[in-house]
């Protein structure tokens, strides 16, 4: 298995609710590459409350294993208090700051509709996130 690019929780609601065309198409692109997206369990967990229906059933169908082009980023016992330091440094909780940590210790792209919540320039470059259209 090789992450080829980090959704973070932002990137994944716009790509559930098929609000952004530009997540599908990386999604195709990293995967034509041979590659999966990497989304963070705690990512998926922050997501879940704020999707319905059909939104909800696509995420499911995504992490249920379904899908060959996303994998769910387990979070460890190692990782945990590493997330906890990204989380006291950035805005947007704890899915995001797993993001980070992830597309840090990848070396990939990081997606996401919110960089604001990201803490670019403090744990994650700018190069490094892609920002969604």
């Amino acid at each position: 298995m090789n992450v080829g690019l980090i959704f973070d929780t932002s990137a994944l609601l716009a790509h559930v609710r098929l609000e952004r065309l530009s997540a599908g198409e990386l999604v195709g692109e990293v995967a034509e590459n041979g590659d999966l997206v990497g989304v963070p369990s705690l990512a998926v967990l922050d997501a879940l409350p704020h999707l319905k229906q059909d939104d909800r059933g696509r995420l499911e169908r995504l992490v249920g294993g379904e899908s060959h082009t996303i994998v769910v980023l387990p979070l460890t016992a190692d990782d945990v208090l590493e997330v906890d330091r990204v989380a006291s440094l950035i805005t947007g909780g704890w899915g995001a700051a797993q993001a980070v940590m992830a597309a840090n210790r990848h070396g990939v792209l990081l997606a996401t509709t919110a960089p604001a919540d990201l803490g670019i320039g403090v744990v994650i470059h700018a190069d490094d996130v892609d920002v969604l259209s």
